[in-house]
């Protein structure tokens, strides 16, 4: 049978169709309980947005300027800080004749 023949065949014996009453509002709710957001959905749309916006030249180097503004200030406090107990241990090498021989051995 070919599609010429089976179109025709259908044509000539419609199947009574008979929906209910409340077809179209129980249509309607499940598509409006399908489109309700939820935690995940929300979030996915805001990882989305949040991409798309990085996805332009301005948001990106903003960002990349952020992170290394952020990442090189961190890294200096870690510095300071020891770069303070390094001095102070530098201080107390110079004035303990034990430390400064230990000092002396290592080099």
């Amino acid at each position: 049978m070919n599609d010429d023949q089976l179109h025709q065949l259908l044509r000539e014996s419609p199947a009574p169709v008979s929906l209910p009453a409340a077809f179209t509002r129980e249509v309607w709710a499940r598509i409006e309980a399908a489109e309700a957001s939820s935690l995940r959905t929300a979030l996915a749309q805001v990882w989305h947005a949040l991409l798309g916006s990085l996805a332009r030249p301005a948001p990106a180097f903003a960002t990349i300027a952020i992170c290394m503004l952020l990442g090189g200030g961190l890294g200096w406090l870690q510095h300071r800080e020891a770069f303070r107990t390094q001095g102070a241990l530098a201080y107390a090498q110079s004035i303990n004749p034990f430390l400064q021989m230990e000092h002396e051995v290592q080099q």
